[in-house]
């Protein structure tokens, strides 16, 4: 690996949404990036998000953010529909991009931003911070040591429940709504990675995927979600999610030899920035509770990963988008089986 260049990787933060606000108050702690500019499609909120954040320009335009020579890397936080257009042109206008999640509404859409970035030599990342997370790195771990032997099921859950009478975005058909999209990509993104770590298979994708939902009534997107999928190697996988229904969010994995269980996944925030533990169990009854020491900000974290990334090269940059788009084509498995589609389909 060669190291990050002295230089910090500039950010350019396309949108202005709390998400790009956690973000951008993450490059501050960030060691290799800093924040360079923020763009709105009015110029007032910008300014505004800038100054709140501590991002050193504001632009008026997105057509402005990608234009800019000072941007090395172009941060696409806009809801979903809108990550297809804007990434897009970023990777176009040659720069790199760091997505938020999900990467695009569907794989075909995710195909087209990876054809995007080889055509360009550009790199193309999606957002999934809890990627970069210590918690993440030593369950992996775990599971490719063999500390519960052969891998055989995963259960994990991922569920929130929205307000009563909540109709904005997060159930908008228009804007990309539904637990599947939202939070379910986490789901598949932990059991992609777990079997990745148990196989040695780079972006190992469901053999059967089964899934039911319960729909919105109006909008049709999916207030919440179940799926069970069988990967190779004999690896089995329960999957929930939801943005109506509050469930215990967990990771199980069991093993031949033991299982593990992280009973506070690392993708909600307060939890993300909290100590943390993994139960060991192994099958002769021992127990082990390992420490999972608090990390600091995670999106710091996540943005240093992403420059250490783009000094690793292409042949990095290209493992990272094949996981990023065979995790859409299990979400598109995932949301067909429940009869869940959108516009972009």
């Amino acid at each position: 690996m060669s190291g990050p260049a002295e230089r910090p990787l500039r950010f350019g933060i396309l949108g202005t949404g709390s998400i790009a606000g956690e973000l951008a108050d993450a490059l501050a702690q960030a060691r290799l990036c800093s924040a360079e500019a923020v763009a709105s499609r009015e110029a007032a909120r910008a300014s505004v998000f800038a100054a709140a954040h501590g991002v050193r320009r504001a632009l008026g335009s997105y057509e402005q953010l990608l234009a800019d020579p000072e941007v090395d890397l172009v941060y696409v936080a806009t809801p979903h529909p809108q990550h297809l257009p804007w990434a897009g042109a970023a990777l176009r206008a040659g720069k790199h991009v760091l997505c938020e999640k999900p990467l695009a509404m569907n794989a075909a859409q995710a195909a087209l931003l990876v054809a995007a970035a080889e055509q360009g030599d550009r790199m193309l990342v999606e957002a999934f911070a809890y990627r970069f997370h210590p918690q993440t790195r030593t369950l992996l771990e775990l599971v490719r040591d063999g500390a519960i032997g052969r891998v055989g099921m995963i259960d994990v859950v991922f569920s929130y429940r929205l307000p009563d009478g909540y109709e904005g975005r997060h159930v908008s058909r228009a804007l990309g709504g539904g637990g599947i999209l939202d939070v379910g990509c986490y789901c598949t993104s932990l059991c992609q990675a777990v079997v990745a770590a148990a196989t040695g298979q780079l972006a190992p994708e469901p053999e059967e995927v089964a899934g039911v939902a319960v729909l919105h009534e109006r909008e049709r997107t999916d207030l919440y979600a179940a799926a069970v999928m069988r990967f190779a190697a004999g690896i089995l996988a329960s999957l929930s999610c939801g943005v109506a229904l509050a469930q215990d969010d967990h990771i199980r994995v069991y093993g031949s030899e033991g299982s593990l269980y992280v009973p506070a996944p690392s993708w909600l925030p307060g939890r993300r920035e909290a100590d943390s533990t993994i139960e060991l169990q192994r099958a002769d009854g021992a127990r082990q509770s390992i420490a999972i020491r608090a990390p600091g900000n995670v999106f710091a974290l996540q943005a240093d990963g992403v420059a250490e990334l783009l000094a690793d090269g292409p042949e990095a940059w290209r493992a990272t988008r094949t996981c990023s788009l065979a995790n859409m084509r299990t979400l598109d498995r995932w949301r067909a089986a429940a009869g869940v589609s959108y516009a972009e389909d």
